[in-house]
């Protein structure tokens, strides 16, 4: 008979302890139950786990603590944290930095925590096969991620980060640039979790009057207020037990953040015109194109909310990080676009590609997407060409091309060697131009040593998100 995977449940409460073993009885896995943090180290430290879930707070040895010490032992073993909503920015590090693997929030569902519990204990046995799941990583193909396309190595480590942060009921925060895809990454949490049946909705805050918005999220009662003609459901109602995504949250007003940190809080809300309370049961995923950590310190966000959304952090990269992809996505929208239009256009020519790949795309993949649906409308032909894109980008405000960007010089023989590559360092101050990276590694070091080694404060420094500033130290 072959040997079961050992999991390990430690809490120092031991009515939670029986708890959890009372809801996991019929996973497929060896249990062992621990209510000292220190006792389940030295175990560890002789017996190698496949799945530890922990408490975080314990008198001897907190979760992260004592899952960072397994994790230098069995760097293989899936790592879980179980807490309520305290010490967020200590928990957010720990997932950041990969420490922590999964996050359950108390109170828990049983259906949740066996729903994460197997796929921990899934992920456990895969770690056993190491060229599988390189070759996997090393696609040279394109994945459809439900609906996310990707070739690039850092999207598809972003994938893997997707599917473990939708193995939690804690609230996941996306950050990336306008345009970079930041539902579609919600989405595809929505998809990856195990509320996938029930209903996705999103809403972007920015759209919404302060008014409007409140009752758009808490919905009203009839006479709540002028023109409240009946009762009208919220979309925390709606949501069900699915998942609501908040775009733009930033925008929402510091008496609505208030309002909305009860709401993830305590998981209660009331709709306007009434003090009933009614639960909330949906999976939180909000997003911003711009940094939160700057409005907290602009004292336009506040604080408390900040980290109770910000527990599980994905971090989409811009378009112009992606490497092929920009290609691979350009190449996707032309034969899509093609078809809906009904037009020929099967390929970009070398000079067209060597302009796209010359730009930065400050609006991401929405742009990229809007020019090339622009260009197939407006032209005939079976390749778009230089002159299409130029004529494109100049004409749209955000996208204007200048000289300095883009240079080039066409013989009268429209030979292969007629564009120029655009000079990324200007001849005449060649000499005292720092790479990219290291200016990119200054900053960052800067930033850390003005905060004292606080990563997460750093990153709000630099309006990027903590996992960035991890990844980037791990490549130095």
């Amino acid at each position: 008979m072959e040997d079961l995977p050992t999991l390990i449940l430690v809490d120092d409460d031991v009515e939670i302890l029986n708890a959890l073993e009372r809801a996991l009885h019929n996973i497929p896995a060896e249990i062992k139950c621990f209510n000292s943090g220190m006792e389940a180290l030295q175990y560890c430290k002789l017996n190698k786990p496949d799945v530890i879930i922990s408490d975080q707070h314990m008198p001897e040895i907190d979760g992260c603590e004592l899952l960072t010490r397994i994790y230098k032992i069995w760097p293989h073993s899936q790592r879980i944290i179980l807490s309520a909503y305290q010490d967020f920015q200590r928990i957010s590090s720990a997932f950041n930095s990969g420490i922590v693997e999964r996050f359950i929030c108390k109170p828990w569902e049983n259906k949740e925590l066996r729903f994460i519990i197997e796929k921990a204990l899934q992920a456990s046995q895969g770690d056993a096969k190491p060229e599988e799941i390189k070759n996997t990583n090393m696609l040279p193909t394109p994945v459809d991620f439900h609906g996310i396309i990707a070739s690039d190595e850092t999207m598809l480590e972003l994938f893997n980060s997707i599917k473990h942060a939708a193995c939690t009921n804690a609230p996941i925060f996306v950050t990336g640039e306008t345009g970079t895809g930041k539902e579609l990454v919600a989405h595809a949490c929505h998809q990856e979790g195990f509320h996938q049946s029930q209903p996705f909705i999103a809403v972007n805050c920015a759209n919404f009057s302060e008014s409007l918005i409140e009752s758009q999220l808490f919905g009203h009662i009839k006479g709540s207020f002028t023109g409240a003609t009946c009762n009208q459901e919220g979309l925390f109602s709606a949501a069900k037990q699915g998942t609501l995504f908040l775009d733009e949250i930033n925008s929402l007003s510091l008496p609505l953040q208030a309002k909305l940190l009860r709401v993830v809080q305590e998981r209660e809300y009331s709709p306007l015109g009434t003090h009933k309370l009614n639960k909330f049961h949906a999976q939180i995923i909000s997003a911003s194109s711009t940094s939160l950590g700057g409005a907290v310190l602009d004292g336009t966000f506040r604080e408390d909310l900040y980290y109770r959304l910000n527990v599980v952090t994905i971090d989409l990269p811009p378009l112009r990080e992606r490497g092929t992809d920009l290609l691979l996505l350009a190449k996707f929208f032309l034969k899509k676009y093609s078809k809906i239009e009904n037009k020929q256009f099967i390929k970009l020519s070398r000079d067209a590609i060597q302009i796209m790949c010359s730009y930065d795309w400050p609006g991401n993949i929405r742009q990229l997407e809007n020019v090339i649906h622009g260009m197939v409308i407006l032209n005939t032909g079976n390749q778009i060409t230089a002159e299409m894109i130029i004529k494109s980008l100049s004409s749209t405000v955000s996208g204007y091309i200048q000289k300095d960007h883009i240079n080039i010089q066409r013989e009268s023989n429209k030979s292969e060697k007629s564009f120029k590559q655009p000079s990324i360092i200007p001849p005449k101050h060649s000499n005292n131009i720092l790479p990219l990276w290291q200016i990119e590694k200054q900053a960052i070091e800067s930033a850390i040593e003005y905060c004292n080694g606080n990563i997460p404060k750093a990153a709000a420094l630099l309006e990027v998100s903590p996992s960035t500033l991890y990844r980037k130290k791990q490549v130095w």
